[in-house]
């Protein structure tokens, strides 16, 4: 399943850093970009194009697939800790379509007060 969010695309450049002891600099270095812009993307608060992600995964020795795949395991689940556990697979995908839409909202957010 494909991240359909720039939060989950962040979270997994941030991994792949963590995973080769790289920094968001050494990236951003990389890139020929600053390290502000470099958080941005970290964060999900910069939107990338498929040209950028390509740059990415080449720079990380690794695939565009492996960027923008979604990580169900690193989704927060304490949030929703009031509900119980989830047992039903239709209430899991409303609930993580409601995530979505909040981290697109949040995300638009911070992009208009860019």
């Amino acid at each position: 399943m494909y991240a359909m969010n720039f939060v989950q695309v962040g979270a997994n450049i941030q991994k792949e850093l963590d995973e080769r002891s790289m920094t968001q600099q050494s990236l951003a270095d990389a890139l020929s970009i600053s390290k502000q812009v470099m958080s941005k993307i970290i964060k999900g608060a910069k939107a990338i194009n498929v040209s950028e992600l390509a740059k990415i995964a080449t720079i990380l020795g690794t695939t565009t697939d492996s960027l923008l795949t979604m990580n169900i395991e690193s989704e927060p689940t304490e949030s929703m800790a009031f509900m119980g556990t989830m047992q039903d697979e239709k209430t899991r995908e409303k609930v993580e379509m409601l995530r979505s839409a909040i981290d697109e909202i949040l995300l638009l957010e911070e992009l208009a007060r860019d």
